[in-house]
């Protein structure tokens, strides 16, 4: 998942001159022309001719000028779909990677249609005219799960629903995941950033020119989450061997082979667990422990199936009373006396009365 500054960490002002591209952007401008010709639009920076839009004297263009802005990864950049001018975002891959298989299976018509599948549509695959054997992948573009982060218990509940109906999607259809870990659970945020945001710089506007305070969850009809990053994924295999992916789970090993399916309950699991504690108070998740507890057992056969997670999830949250489902989520930083207040009088406004008659904001579905 990308950083959120807008200058990677590991980069220096002090050194790089954002006047000329870095050796990591040439192969982009390469590809320029040819992604022009399929309908997808790189940024002005990676026009063949691009002059900086800033004057010499400028001592930090990063912070001001759209064209400053250096790509978060080398594999990966934004651009725009001309024919309705919607951001995408694309992705390098090897054309022996794991992820084309996954995604023209994910694209036979029989499981694009089926509901249950929340995987990220892939909108197109390109050979790539700069590497050999190289694709580059359509992908719409999506959003980090935390920003912002739901505030009751109730607007969890899509996330939990959706990412482990995919689960149970993929694994009927005999794909594993092997890497469904918190950074590639992503959102479709459209409603909640009505002007978009920029894809190298998460807080900014497109334009780069303001910052963005997103909508709360409670403002928009619906959130949908999606299953990312493929390729790491198997098919058709009952047993893998292999340590790669962001979640250290226990079975993981090069020389003994482990069961994908009861991994990728075990990393979502800890994806939802660790989700919680990066936020928020211990206190305020213990009705869902029993969840990721039910899913996290070291011992890979001591683990649900997916559809078996899926019910205990259902079974847990019918049973949850209103208002735990709709009490007020809290930071683990915790917050002022004054804050408290606030934030509880503002929480109980739209709880008992602003939510009945609010119009929410939708968005059409990815396409």
């Amino acid at each position: 998942m990308a950083d959120d500054n807008i200058v990677p960490k590991d980069q220096d002002d002090d050194i790089i001159d954002h006047s000329e591209l870095d050796p990591a952007e040439v192969p982009w401008r390469a590809r320029y022309e040819f992604l022009k010709s399929h309908g997808y639009l790189l940024r002005p920076r990676y026009r063949p001719g691009w002059k900086p839009s800033w004057p010499p004297s400028e001592r930090n263009p990063e912070y001001r000028y759209e064209d400053a802005l250096l790509p978060l990864h080398s594999k990966r950049l934004d651009a725009h779909r001309v024919s309705d001018g919607q951001p995408v975002f694309l992705k390098l891959a090897s054309g022996s990677s794991p992820e084309i298989e996954i995604a023209r299976i994910l694209a036979s018509p029989t499981l694009k249609g089926d509901p249950r599948n929340h995987c990220v549509p892939f909108l197109d695959i390109l050979e790539d005219p700069v590497i050999p054997n190289g694709v580059i992948l359509v992908l719409p573009l999506l959003y980090r799960i935390d920003r912002p982060a739901p505030a009751t218990i109730q607007e969890f509940v899509p996330l939990i629903d959706q990412t482990l109906e995919t689960l149970v999607f993929l694994h009927d259809n005999e794909i594993a995941h092997r890497d469904c870990a918190f950074d590639n659970v992503m959102m479709d945020a459209r409603a909640l950033y009505p002007e978009g945001w920029h894809p190298q710089a998460y807080l900014r506007t497109l334009d780069f020119k303001k910052i963005l305070a997103p909508r709360a969850i409670r403002e928009v009809e619906h959130v949908s989450y999606y299953l990312v990053d493929f390729g790491l994924s198997t098919y058709k295999q009952s047993l893998t061997l292999g340590l790669a992916g962001q979640e250290p789970a226990p079975e993981l090993s090069e020389k003994v082979p482990y069961d994908p399916y009861k991994l990728d309950v075990y990393i979502l699991g800890m994806a939802y667990k660790r989700f919680f504690e990066s936020i928020y108070r211990d206190s305020d998740f213990e009705c869902l422990q029993p969840l990721t507890d039910f899913m996290t057992p070291i011992d890979p056969a001591a683990r649900p199936t997916a559809r078996a997670a899926y019910s205990y999830f259902k079974d847990l949250i019918s049973k949850l009373p209103d208002e735990e489902l709709t009490k007020r989520l809290v930071s683990h930083e915790g917050e002022t006396t004054s804050e408290r207040i606030w934030n509880d009088i503002e929480h109980a406004i739209w709880t008992r009365w602003l939510s009945r008659w609010t119009r929410k904001r939708t968005t059409e579905p990815l396409t």
